[in-house]
């Protein structure tokens, strides 16, 4: 590994957070269920006049947070390519596209894991993400990147790498890289400015998701159509 990797390595392990959160499998899957009784308490509200604007909001904020709180569950996870890709955090292995898959299907999104997993990274962020809510940056400099992205605003996006993909989580203090790592072969949490596979990749596409389709297609459990042939 080439001495700059190498030290940036040393920076990004004292700022990843790898280890799960405590709790059993029932912890987990007593959040899914949170969620979907949230999803269709929302939904339930839809049809009611002139409230559209203000339930998408709400189910914006609720998908935000699902996203954060079950991605703690996994932290620590292993990770793996072309092993038996796991449904449950903790057990087993998990490659990057599965991870990202399963997220968002377990945050309400109705998706066939299998077939997103198998898909390039451009491919998972288009089946979710379309028009200007997408940027693509070839061989841009690390600073540039974050500022743009950052222009982008707080929120949840899914970013592919040269061949890696994760979930980007903003806020308006903090821009973290969460996803299941070839680096360390765990899932974790860090910080995306020092995140060796964003660092060193030199394709990077970003999607930004929750647009009002997105949302539309999570309060009406409308089924995600994969890009790709496979």
């Amino acid at each position: 590994m080439a001495r700059p990797v190498l030290a940036l390595l040393v920076v990004s392990l004292s700022q990843m957070l790898v280890v799960p959160a405590s709790g059993s499998q029932g912890d987990y899957q007593l959040a899914r269920s949170r969620v979907a009784t949230d999803r269709a308490r929302l939904a339930a509200q839809l049809g009611e006049p002139g409230q559209r604007s203000a339930i998408r909001q709400q189910a914006r904020r609720r998908i935000e947070k699902a996203v954060f709180d079950l991605s703690r569950h996994w932290l620590g996870t292993r990770w793996a390519l072309g092993a038996p890709q796991t449904n449950r955090p903790g057990v087993g292995k998990v490659n990057c596209g599965t991870f990202v898959g399963r997220i968002l299907r377990d945050a309400g999104f109705v998706v066939r894991v299998k077939k997103l997993q198998r898909q390039p990274s451009a491919l998972i962020i288009k089946s979710f993400v379309g028009g200007k809510r997408v940027r693509k940056f070839s061989n841009a400099s690390m600073s540039s990147f974050l500022r743009s992205v950052r222009q982008m605003g707080p929120g949840v996006f899914i970013v592919g790498l040269d061949f890696h993909v994760g979930f980007l989580i903003q806020t308006e203090r903090d821009l973290r890289f969460v996803h299941a790592s070839y680096v360390t072969h765990t899932v974790v949490d860090e910080p995306a400015a020092t995140a060796v596979p964003i660092v060193t990749s030199k394709y990077r596409v970003v999607g930004k998701l929750l647009s009002n389709r997105n949302i539309d297609d999570w309060l009406l459990g409308r089924r995600i159509r994969v890009k790709g042939r496979w």
